[in-house]
């Protein structure tokens, strides 16, 4: 067996270039490796996303459809998601039989720019109240106004 003298090794100008290009590897491949997704996209920086509340009254404002009214109406984007939350009471004398509605949010022209799908449940009972929830990703700054309507298939 052959003695390997490392010091002699160590001074070899080809093996300071190997070493440097593996130290260079094992710093900058998983730098670089951190800002892909599993399939190797780039991800999105979340540091450029606002956070913001629709305040426009046609948004936050109650709006009753079909015997539900839908009170307690927020929208509010976060890192780059948008989420549609209200409180839903049937002010009806009997039981609700829509269970799913689109929210369709709109831009000063009035044209839908998304619609939300929300589910608020089968048998709603008068008076009852439930809290509908739907998110969408998407910062939707163009949106002024809020429309509800029945999802059917």
């Amino acid at each position: 067996m052959k003695n390997i003298n490392i010091e002699k090794l160590l001074n070899n100008p080809k093996t300071k270039i190997i070493l440097m290009v593996i130290l260079l590897l094992i710093i900058v491949f998983p730098m670089w490796y951190g800002t892909r997704d599993k399939k190797g996209n780039e991800k999105e920086n979340e540091k450029n996303y606002e956070t913001f509340a629709h305040t426009e009254a046609e948004i936050i404002s109650e709006e009753t459809f079909e015997g539900l009214k839908f009170t307690n109406i927020s929208l509010i984007t976060d890192k780059g998601y948008t989420t549609f939350t209200a409180d839903v009471i049937n002010t009806n004398t009997t039981d609700n039989t829509i269970e799913k509605v689109y929210i369709d949010l709109k831009d000063k022209d009035g044209k839908t720019v998304i619609s939300l799908k929300g589910r608020i449940g089968t048998g709603l009972k008068p008076n009852e109240k439930r809290t509908l929830s739907t998110k969408a990703k998407g910062e939707f700054k163009k949106v002024v106004s809020k429309s509800i309507r029945e999802y059917k298939k």
